[in-house]
Order: C-alpha cells, then sequence, then structure tokens
C-alpha cells in the first residue's frame, strides 16, 4: 500500500550530473505533481536495481552554491567535480543499493519548507535503515536534487562536500590557527584510519565551539559507539544538549540497542525518530521487535501487522508477521499474509519459498 502522502513527481535527468552549466529557471517553483512523477521514477529504478537516477540526480551548479563555501576552489570546477567522484557524490544509488538488498525504497511522504520541495525516502533492507531527505530545485524542464540530507551521515551532502572543499585550504601562516584547524586534520585523519580512540581523544582537545561542531560531534559520537557504552552514552547526552532534534542520533541509537536489552533507550529513540519524521507507519516493525524480544507475541503481532497492511512488500516485516502467526497456530492467517505477499509488485519467490522450508506445516 502506497502512502497517501505520496503526492509529486518529474521528468528527470535531462542533463549530466557533471556537466557544468549556467542554472536555469531555478527560482521556478516545483509542482506537486512534477515531484510525484519523480518519487515513482525513483523507487521504480531502485525496485529495478537501477542506481543511475538516484546517482545523477544532484545538479551540481547549484549544489555548489548550497554548499556555502569560501574557498577559492569553489570556481574551479574540474577539480571539485575530481573531489566530487572521490567522495561518492555520484554514487548515491548505489550506496542505497547495498543499503535496500531485499528490501525496498520508499517515499515516506513530500513537504514544503522554505518554498522549496522536499522529498523524503526510506531506504531498507539487508543493509538497513537510512533517510534520504531530498530537496527539489526546477531546471530547464526537469526537477533536480540541489541537495540530500542522509540521516546515515548526519549531514547533508552540501555540508560535508563543504567540509572536504575546506579541509583542502592551507591555513594562513601569518595568522594564528584555531583550534579546527589545529588538531582538524589529526581528528580526521584518526577518523579515516578507524583509530577510535585517538578520534576521541583529539576532540576533546578542542574548544568548545569546535566541540559544538555538529560534523565532528557527530563523528565523535560515532567512534565514542565503538569504545564503550559509557564513552557512547556521554557522546550522545552531548550531541543532544547540542541538536535536540537531529534525527541521526536517534537513528544510531536504535542501531546501536537493537541487538542489546536496553529496551526503554531503544524505545524511546524509535518514539522520537517516528516524532521528528511526523510519522512512519513501517517503524511499528521495530517496536514488534522489542516486544517480540520481551516475549509478548500478542503485542508483536499488533505491531507487525499495521506494517504489512501499510506495505505488505516489506519482506522482513511479512516473515516477523508469519512466524509470529504460526506460533500462534494461526495457520490460515499465516497462508493468507504469504499469498497477499505473493501478489505485491517485486515479491521474491525464493523467500516464500524458505519460509514454507521454516515452517512445514504452511504447505
Amino acid at each position: 500500500m502506497r502512502p497517501n502522502l505520496k503526492t509529486l513527481g518529474i521528468a528527470l535527468l535531462t542533463a549530466g550530473a557533471m556537466t557544468y552549466q549556467p542554472l536555469s529557471a531555478q527560482n521556478t517553483p516545483v509542482t506537486k505533481s512534477e515531484a510525484e512523477k519523480l518519487s515513482i521514477q525513483l523507487e521504480e529504478s531502485m525496485k529495478n536495481r537501477d542506481p543511475d537516477p538516484l546517482n545523477h540526480l544532484i545538479y551540481f551548479p547549484a549544489f555548489l552554491t548550497r554548499t556555502g563555501s569560501t574557498s577559492h576552489l569553489i570556481d574551479n570546477v574540474d577539480t571539485l567535480t575530481k573531489i566530487a567522484r572521490e567522495f561518492g557524490l555520484f554514487n548515491i544509488g548505489n550506496r542505497t543499493l547495498e543499503i535496500t538488498k531485499n528490501g525496498t525504497y520508499s517515499l515516506v511522504h513530500s513537504y514544503l519548507n522554505n518554498d522549496e520541495m522536499h522529498l523524503l525516502f526510506r531506504a531498507f533492507g539487508e543493509g538497513g535503515l537510512n533517510y534520504q531527505d531530498i530537496t527539489l530545485i526546477k531546471v530547464k524542464d526537469s526537477v533536480r536534487a540541489v541537495d540530500i540530507f542522509s540521516y546515515e551521515l548526519g549531514e547533508s551532502y552540501a555540508a560535508l562536500f563543504s567540509y572536504r572543499i575546506d579541509d583542502l585550504e592551507t591555513p594562513d601562516a601569518h595568522t594564528s590557527m584555531t583550534s579546527r584547524e589545529k588538531y582538524g586534520t589529526l581528528f580526521e585523519n584518526a577518523w579515516n584510519l578507524k583509530n577510535y580512540s585517538l578520534v576521541k581523544s583529539t576532540f576533546e582537545k578542542f574548544d568548545d565551539p569546535t566541540q559544538h561542531d555538529k560534523h565532528f560531534s557527530f563523528q565523535y559520537m560515532m567512534a565514542c559507539q565503538q569504545l564503550s557504552e559509557k564513552s557512547f552514552k556521554k557522546s550522545v547526552d552531548h550531541f543532544i544538549s547540542l541538536y535536540p532534534d537531529e534525527p541521526t542520533v536517534y537513528l544510531l541509537m536504535m542501531r546501536k540497542y537493537a541487538d542489546t536489552k536496553e529496551y526503554a533507550d531503544y524505545s524511546h529513540a524509535i518514539d522520537k525518530m517516528d516524532t521528528l519524521l511526523h510519522f512512519d507507519p513501517f517503524l511499528s516493525y521495530f517496536r514488534g521487535n522489542v516486544v517480540m524480544t520481551l516475549g509478548d507475541l500478542g503485542a508483536a503481532l499488533h505491531f507487525y501487522q499495521d506494517v504489512f497492511d501499510y506495505d505488505p512488500g516489506i519482506w522482513q516485516n511479512t516473515e516477523k508477521l508469519v512466524a509470529c502467526q504460526v506460533l500462534n497456530n494461526d495457520l490460515v492467517q499465516a497462508n493468507e499474509a504469504i499469498k497477499i505477499y505473493r501478489h505485491t509488485p517485486g515479491y521474491r519467490p525464493e523467500l516464500v519459498e524458505s519460509l514454507y522450508a521454516d515452517y512445514p506445516a504452511l504447505k
């Protein structure tokens, strides 16, 4: 079942993402029908395992303006294009395919913010969970993205790319170095080498303004989760005190606590994420996982059924629902769920066969 908030689209990608052209009609608002068309195209392309539309959705000239960078490199398009390739800006679709293996890429909803049209997509599958908030612009007769906020990365691609450009700047030898200039390279090198202890100790040498920077605070939090539970909780408290409505921290907490017995923290993170998303019915899948772990089969059935009614094509939820129904000796309902799933576009017959293999009583 497709969310009723899906009200958008476009005629996609007529110009190459890395071709620098003058901006055209950029101030023309994107209509709901145009955004609807684009959202359908993106869903279909990902369903067909074709990453190219998402890979090349960002319109590079407008994206560079979006970074707000004052670097002398901002007009050097060849250099910036090379950096963008290394950065992964034109491989967003490939990364999304990794996440959505045996899963889905679906529109959660669209919304208007500061006169800009946004599409919020959920990517879920064997690679985990991520959300992409895509900001749209009109370029001639097509609709493109000027930026994408990845919940997984914790910031928009424009913000992250701006950091990358700034890191290439050589500090002025005649001026005193800021805390970021003094320790920033060491911090980033430690992060790239996965030396999480050094990331933590370097972060703690930053001055207060740098420790309040969202980019560094997020990486610090990611490093701390690799070190100890105490360090992670301290870093989470630090981040939330600065950015209480940033969704990435709650997504990270969901991942961290999913396989632990921190059920209260896990449930709180799910609920907070749901609030920030302005409601995503899919999150009840994770609520079902929580109560199933606690042994409440009835509550788990309720949550899994809600998600199934919302979208029977989410295989992982359908699998859990059928398992609960079998445990509850509801074989008729279990077979009915399988039947509905088999009539869902893009269903995987081998996954259905695996269910029958696990639960012979269904045949």
